[in-house]
């Protein structure tokens, strides 16, 4: 009989995961980690850029040709990046010439001369890259000028150009360009993440109290706030790589909870996650790829140590402070990628990170109201049919199984470097 009243979540949870993965294919721009970084420096009639990027990113761009990456990259870069002084362009020095970098990384180096007949004091850059053949990706350059202090700027798809006056600049109060440059960053950085997003989604599905929506943000915000901090001052270096895996796996444990405390079904799919964990730990030990044996034992322990304790939506609801910590411990070295990437300024270390860490808050904050607003208006507001779905747990089973579908394809594609 235990078995039989397994079969319906069970079955819920296949069904949204099969559904969610014939819509997602394995180059689905939705993935929120196309992204690449560059340090700008300007000095005089000098431009010096170092541009870096995931190895797995330059990829894209390989599609027509049979060049090594680092040539197509460093072709794609002279292509697809220019520099103006005062409306003139200033030409290349040279050619783009690749750098040392990071496992997983390359990073390539570009210099421009501009004009000396100009006073140089409008600057304006034109990045072009990886945009048209990726259109979700973001890119994060931090810019000094003439020893000042540096300042962050973000391109999308949308916004590939930047002006820079350095008389603006000057009268500008450091201190506070650079709290207020941190705060925009962070939140554009959790508007942009979708898994961070649907992790909080998953959060939030259970709950019907805003005590408890207060709990889980609480908890959430005192996890990511540590890792954040402790990743950006160099005391931790996390596994980036594996950072992201575990941050699709957070979103898929969270969301199979949901529909396995409605049914006291935790402990059933606790044993089912466990041998998935167990099948790519061996594959890891046997062949050498996808996630490390050791994170996967690390997880098996905490799903079998969690889950089955989760076993209604009351118990599942009272440990939701403790989970949201937990796992905000991970996406906090999440947070914390763009951060170590484009470097902080070592004059304005704590303003740059209160910042940033404050702009992740506001952004977060906008996402739960949001949600809990929509939540609350299908609940008790919203047409009779919506209610009646509701309050049947349909809606919840059928989000919770799509959630679980995507976490899981994260998961999957990230541990073996497909996404």
């Amino acid at each position: 009989m235990s078995l039989l009243r397994t079969i319906n979540p069970i079955k819920t949870l296949a069904t949204g995961i099969i559904l969610l993965l014939m819509l997602l294919s394995p180059d689905s721009s939705a993935h929120n980690r196309s992204q690449s970084f560059s340090t700008w420096t300007f000095n005089e009639q000098q431009v010096s850029m170092v541009f870096t990027i995931k190895a797995r990113e330059v990829t894209r761009l390989m599609a027509a040709g049979i060049l090594p990456a680092e040539t197509i990259f460093l072709n794609h870069l002279q292509n697809n990046v220019r520099v103006q002084a005062n409306s003139l362009p200033c030409p290349i020095q040279g050619k783009a010439k690749r750098l040392p970098a990071a496992t997983g990384y390359l990073r390539a180096s570009l210099n421009f001369h501009c004009d000396p007949s100009t006073d140089n004091t409008n600057h304006d850059i034109q990045l072009d890259s990886f945009f048209i053949i990726a259109p979700s990706h973001v890119h994060y350059a931090r810019i000094a000028i003439d020893q000042q202090a540096s300042i962050e700027y973000l391109f999308t798809d949308a916004v590939r150009n930047h002006q820079l006056n350095q008389q603006q600049l000057a009268s500008t109060n450091s201190l506070y360009r650079t709290i207020s440059q941190y705060i925009t960053l962070g939140m554009e950085h959790i508007f942009g993440g979708i898994d961070h997003i649907a992790f909080l989604l998953a959060l939030l599905l259970l709950l019907r109290g805003l005590s408890d929506v207060l709990w889980i943000v609480t908890g959430f915000t005192v996890g990511h706030s540590i890792t954040l901090s402790l990743a950006v001052m160099g005391v931790v270096t996390p596994d980036t790589a594996a950072v992201e895996a575990i941050i699709g796996f957070t979103i898929a444990l969270v969301a199979a909870e949901n529909i396995g405390a409605k049914s006291s079904a935790n402990r059933q799919i606790a044993i089912l996650v466990s041998a998935g964990l167990f099948v790519m730990a061996l594959a890891s030990m046997i062949w050498g790829f996808g996630l490390t044996a050791l994170s996967c034992a690390g997880l098996i322990i905490f799903t079998l140590a969690y889950l089955p304790q989760s076993k209604d939506q009351s118990s599942a609801i009272a440990m939701r402070p403790l989970l949201s910590l937990a796992f905000g411990l991970i996406h906090g070295f999440g947070f914390a990628q763009v951060l170590t990437e484009i470097g902080l300024p070592s004059n304005q270390l704590w303003p740059a990170l209160f910042g940033f860490n404050l702009g992740v808050e506001i952004g977060q904050f906008i996402i739960v109201a949001l949600a809990w607003l929509a939540g609350y208006w299908i609940y008790s507001r919203g047409p009779n049919r919506f209610s009646m779905a509701t309050k049947s747990g349909v809606l919840l089973d059928i989000a919770s199984a799509l959630l679980c579908g995507l976490g899981l394809y994260w998961f999957i594609a990230r541990s073996y470097g497909a996404a």
